[in-house]
């Protein structure tokens, strides 16, 4: 995968609707990175790099795959959050 140097809000949200916290630190584990590296990098408080990359792409596809699992893509996540976010700015 190729990647910009940090990861957008929408992704970033997805990832961690999907993935939990024990997963996260499995995938740290699987890559000897710490989770927190990981959860800062999934955050965007820290550039992806080549040294973390492998642990990304491999949270991001168990994220596609739990997503998947619960009837859902990523791309439905997408639009749900924007349907909620669109709704709570014409609600004030």
């Amino acid at each position: 995968m190729q990647f910009e140097p940090y990861l957008g809000k929408q992704l970033t949200r997805a990832i961690k609707a999907n993935t939990t916290r024990f997963e996260r630190q499995i995938v740290a584990e699987k890559h000897i990175i710490s989770v927190h590296t990981l959860n800062t990098v999934i955050s965007g408080e820290r550039k992806i790099t080549d040294f973390n990359e492998p642990a990304l792409t491999d949270i991001i596809k168990l994220a596609i795959r739990n997503a998947n699992n619960n009837g859902k893509t990523l791309a439905d996540y997408y639009q749900q959050k924007e349907a909620a976010v669109a709704t709570s700015l014409n609600n004030h």
